[in-house]
């Protein structure tokens, strides 16, 4: 290869000392070479060249499907099942709603129900049976 273009280099230098016809006539000439060479060469595609390399075809149809989304590094905790959090739920500590007054999974700020001041709690109705009973006795 480094012998094709050292002949090149100093046929264009001998050229370049001439007149501009004679140059004008090496490119015509350099011109008709490659075209003729391209010609008996055949031009291969990139893919054409890439099936040669790795021996088979591509296909026709693709059916890979893009990669799952994936969080960054540290994002978080591990992501539950619905059962996990449905066991973990059932697990969780019930609490007494100062709203409603029953022992649920709510406080009276998330409760469903409205603010009502005069509801009676279990310990009031407690209360009011011990009253009952007493006076009862006596």
């Amino acid at each position: 290869m480094s012998n094709v273009w050292s002949e090149i280099y100093k046929t264009v230098g001998l050229l370049d000392s001439g007149e501009l016809k004679n140059m004008k006539e090496f490119s015509k000439l350099l011109k008709q070479f490659r075209e003729t060479v391209v010609g008996a060469v055949e031009k291969k595609s990139k893919n054409k060249e890439i099936e040669d390399l790795l021996g088979c075809k591509a296909p026709q149809e693709i059916d890979i499907l893009p990669p799952h989304k994936e969080k960054n590094k540290g994002s978080g905790k591990r992501q539950m099942s619905s059962k996990q959090k449905a066991v973990r739920k059932t697990e969780k500590r019930k609490r007494r709603c100062g709203n409603c007054k029953r022992w649920v999974n709510h406080n009276s700020r998330t409760c469903n129900l409205p603010f009502v001041e005069d509801l009676p709690s279990d310990d009031d109705e407690r209360e009011t049976d011990d009253e009952e009973e007493e006076s009862s006795d006596a």
